[in-house]
């Protein structure tokens, strides 16, 4: 049983496809002419006999056979018409039909023996016939190997009449010839057998071969690496498609039995792999061979990609080599190295690139002497442009100057992003080179041109500061922060300026960042005081408003004065927390004043370049709980030179919300006459330069006079400020066109708590009148 099973489990194994199954059984049935060839021989040989023996009975068998041939016959050559056969199981059919046929002819090629025995005692007849039927039935294993079924029912009709025959002819030797038989058709059978399972083998071996080849084909064929096996003396034996890619070849055949040499001879004529690189391939396969180790080189295409070859000898002689296209991960490196060592903005090189490049440059002019210049540039008005454009027209600006400053340094200078709206330049003193004091200047000149940016046209400028190497400093801290202190000197000089380092400027700037770091926190944590100076009716002498100003009592230097800690804030950048907090502070005080009294607050033009000021004086006001007619929003000219349209809107939001506008230091700017026209504006304030010539100068009072009367008749109240003496006080009544005064006469500035008490004072005093 375990043997059955075992044999069942073998030919399963070796059962053909039905693919190779139907072209087995349409082979079988397209060979017309071997059945016409061997059939027409037998019948002849039944002829012949049936003429020797003089027998009717062997004309009948010949006619049997002639009538089984024709038969065959139709039914091949209709079948061979119609191959190959459409599924297996119409293979199946035709082998059944091929089979019956097969069967009759050998059943009546016996039985023509059996009845050539039976009728004749001739010799040569039965000889005749038994030497054409037992090759005929011996070769039927040969015939069937192909086939699945009938080599049994084949044995039997040849064997059985055969054997008859041979019992028919009588005595010892004929019986001994059909023992004989015995072995015969076993050995048919089994060989038949045995040549069906080694021929079914054999071609399943193949087709497993095949799939394997297939499979071993589409594997290399899709690795993401190019591979090739060479023979020891350096022939092709196989490769893959990413090879021939690697070469730049058109991959029309396999690459095999082919010269290494002749191969790269062709790749040079076409320009794929440079010679340098064939010479590498030469001696990496040299070094290998010698050292038994594989062997590494990388090298760039004509295409720009780049490809890792590794060479490893094999222990037949040969090479594999393996070629890995490491195109994607030289990006990607390269992409890693540009985004640490460039600005993704502006494609400058980074803050630490241009430290390293500084470092070698302090390293080379120590050992040949090449004295260089580092330049700190900072840009004026930046933050107007981000506050009020937004910050993707800043960056499109940044880069914009950075191809201005590449254009105009020198071939072995270099700029740098070094943060914010800084850059950085190493300049080298060498022949044909511009002085540094020239290049700043260029530099200068060239920023401040106006550029278009998303259509709207944007001017900035630039200062400059610069450090000389080794003389301000011999480490790349000391050159920096030398050039950084000198930057610091040209923007207290007023900006869009350059200047060198020198040594006084240390200790000054060292003041001004420490009076810097001071003021930033005092701006944080409240420590701006805020004080009030009162505004008075001229006639009635009663407080009408208090003017908020900023004061800062600094813990060392005492109380430090507005126009020196101001315009730090300004260059810092802090106005708009700085106003931010005054205009909050000033509000909450006013809420604990009488309600006829109102607080005037100064705004910046900072404060308006955010876009933020509406924002800021609603909050305040709603924090105090303060109507908007209790604010008077002081403002210069110089806020509405920064940007006109942006302080109409803000101006006008806030004034129809019930605030009002006054214009401070009237009469000091150039265009205040254009502004009462085209701004929303409710007071003049006249400045107190032409205050101190009232009643000394008669042009002072003149000017005074006709300001204060175009202004009432435009709608406008009119506050004179720098009042001091009483001598001042009556040209002012005398006028009769101020309505507002205010200075020393009346009061200084005053901490808020003694504010309230000034204005019951005040109206005591007045009561008391």
């Amino acid at each position: 049983m375990l043997r059955s099973t075992t044999a069942g489990r073998q030919k399963a194994a070796i059962r053909l496809p039905d693919g190779i199954y139907v072209g087995f059984v349409d082979s079988l049935l397209i060979e017309v002419r071997g059945l016409l060839l061997s059939g027409s021989a037998m019948i002849l040989a039944g002829a012949i006999s049936a003429i020797a023996a003089r027998s009717i009975a062997l004309w009948i068998c010949t006619l049997f056979m002639a009538v089984i041939l024709v038969i065959r016959w139709r039914f091949m050559h209709s079948h061979a018409r119609n191959v190959p056969s459409a599924t297996a199981a119409a293979a199946r059919r035709r082998e059944t039909i091929f089979l019956i046929g097969a069967v009759l002819f050998m059943f009546s090629l016996s039985l023509w023996t059996f009845v050539a025995f039976y009728v004749t005692d001739d010799g040569f007849t039965r000889f005749f016939t038994a030497a054409i039927t037992i090759p005929y039935a011996f070769g039927m294993w040969t015939r069937s190997f192909a086939i699945d079924r009938g080599i049994n029912i084949q044995i039997a009709a040849a064997f059985i009449p055969l054997s008859a025959a041979m019992l028919v002819a009588g005595g010892w030797y004929p019986s001994m010839i059909v023992v004989g038989f015995i072995p015969l058709f076993i050995f048919i059978k089994a060989s038949s057998t045995k040549l069906k399972d080694t021929f079914r083998a054999e071609v399943g071996a193949r087709i497993k071969s095949g799939v394997l080849a297939n499979r071993l084909d589409a594997a290399l064929n899709n690795m993401s690496h190019g591979m090739c096996m060479l023979s020891a003396q350096k022939r092709l034996l196989v490769s893959n498609a990413k090879f021939s890619e690697f070469l730049a070849l058109d991959r029309v055949r396999p690459l095999s039995n082919v010269r290494f040499e002749s191969l790269m001879r062709l790749v040079k004529r076409r320009g794929a792999v440079p010679q340098e690189t064939i010479d590498e391939l030469q001696r990496a396969f040299d070094a290998a061979a010698a050292g038994g180790r594989s062997r590494s080189l990388e090298f760039e295409t004509a295409n720009q990609s780049f490809y890792e070859v590794t060479i490893t000898p094999n222990s037949t002689g040969g090479w594999v080599m393996v070629v890995q296209d490491n195109t994607a991960k030289r990006n990607a490196d390269r992409l890693i190295d540009q985004m640490a060592h460039f600005d993704p903005v502006t494609e400058l090189r980074n803050r630490r690139s241009f430290e390293i490049a500084l470092f070698e440059a302090l390293a080379r002019s120590e050992e040949v002497s090449a004295p260089f210049d580092v330049m700190f540039l900072d840009l004026d008005d930046f933050k107007q442009v981000n506050d009020s454009l937004g910050h993707r027209t800043g960056d499109k600006l940044l880069a914009e100057i950075a191809n201005r400053l590449r254009r105009i340094i020198g071939p072995n200078d270099l700029v740098a992003r070094w943060g914010g709206d800084e850059f950085v330049i190493l300049h080298y003193d060498e022949p044909g080179a511009l002085p540094t004091a020239c290049l700043a200047r260029r530099i200068i000149d060239e920023i401040s041109r106006p550029m278009v940016i998303d259509g709207s046209e944007v001017v900035v400028g630039a200062s400059i500061g610069s450090a000389r190497a080794p003389d301000d400093g011999a480490t790349p801290d000391a050159l920096l922060s030398n050039a950084d202190i000198a930057l610091y000197a040209a923007k207290a000089d007023g900006r869009r300026g350059w200047r060198a380092f020198e040594p006084s400027m240390d200790t000054k700037i060292q003041i001004r960042r420490l009076i810097e770091l001071e003021l930033r926190a005092a701006v944080a944590n409240d420590g701006i005081d805020v004080y009030f100076q009162p505004i008075l009716d001229v006639q009635s002498r009663k407080v009408l408003s208090f003017e908020a100003l900023a004061r800062w009592r600094h813990p060392v230097r005492g109380v430090v004065s507005p126009s020196e800690f101001i315009p730090i804030v300004e260059d810092i950048g802090l106005m708009e927390e700085f106003g931010a907090c005054v205009l909050r502070r000033a509000c909450l005080a006013c809420a604990a004043w009488p309600e006829d009294v109102s607080v005037s607050v100064n705004l910046s033009p900072s404060q308006f370049r955010s876009g933020r000021i509406e924002k800021t004086v609603l909050d305040a006001l709603r924090r105090a709980d303060l109507s908007p007619t209790r604010l008077d929003l002081e403002i210069t000219e110089s806020t509405l030179l920064d940007d006109r349209s942006n302080a109409r809107g803000a101006l006008e939001a806030l004034r129809a919300r019930g605030l009002r506008i006054s214009l401070d230091d009237f009469g000091t700017g150039y265009s205040s006459l254009s502004y009462l026209l085209s701004f929303p504006l409710d007071r003049i304030k006249i400045d107190r330069s032409f205050t101190i010539g009232l009643g000394i100068q008669e042009r002072a009072s003149i000017l005074v006079e006709s300001v204060a009367a175009m202004s009432r008749r435009l709608g406008m109240s009119v506050l004179i400020e720098g009042v001091e003496t009483k001598r001042q006080m009556r040209v002012i009544e005398a006028l009769g066109t101020i309505a507002e005064v205010q200075g020393y006469l009346f009061s200084p500035p005053v901490p808020e708590a003694e504010a309230t008490k000034l204005i019951g004072a005040i109206r005591r005093g007045q009561a008391a009148a």
